[in-house]
């Protein structure tokens, strides 16, 4: 009797009827959101501070990745690392958790919501955690089985 090879295990992919409808998903609120972002700044009457227009590039470099990652979606395109890699996820699980403890000096945030902070807050925390256990997961290679594309 045949024998089926065996299942690495690790990280699976998902159908690919799925990841080119998020990516058309997740594309067009990129651009919804850059053109949104745009013309905030290009519509304004006022004269436009640095602050303002900072903000401005900020919203618009965080489009364009979110773009280019959704254009990789709905192209298949293999990356070694996965969709993010290891620093990228490391750098997204540290603003998780900057996000609650920065709650914390916003005007009374815990006080005025009350129990729903306090679950946000530890899902927070469990997204760092689990972010933090990927980026070391990809970053120790194909031998923890990762594929090796």
């Amino acid at each position: 009797m045949d024998e089926l090879p065996p299942v690495p295990f690790g990280e699976k992919d998902l159908p690919r009827w799925v990841q080119v409808t998020a990516g058309l998903v997740l594309g067009l609120i990129a651009l919804f959101c850059g053109f949104a972002s745009l013309v905030l700044v290009l519509t304004s009457h006022m004269p436009i501070p640095i602050l303002g227009v900072a903000v401005c590039l900020a919203l618009l470099l965080g489009c364009l990745w979110v773009l280019a990652k959704s254009l990789r979606l709905v192209t298949g395109r293999k990356v070694k690392g996965g969709l993010m890699s290891p620093k990228a996820l490391q750098v997204v699980s540290y603003f998780m958790i900057v996000i609650p403890i920065v709650a914390l000096f916003t005007g009374g945030y815990y006080r005025k919501m009350g129990a729903l902070t306090l679950f946000q807050a530890l899902m927070y925390f469990t997204g760092f955690l689990g972010l933090r256990a990927l980026a070391r997961k990809r970053e120790a290679g194909p031998s923890a089985g990762q594929d090796k594309e």
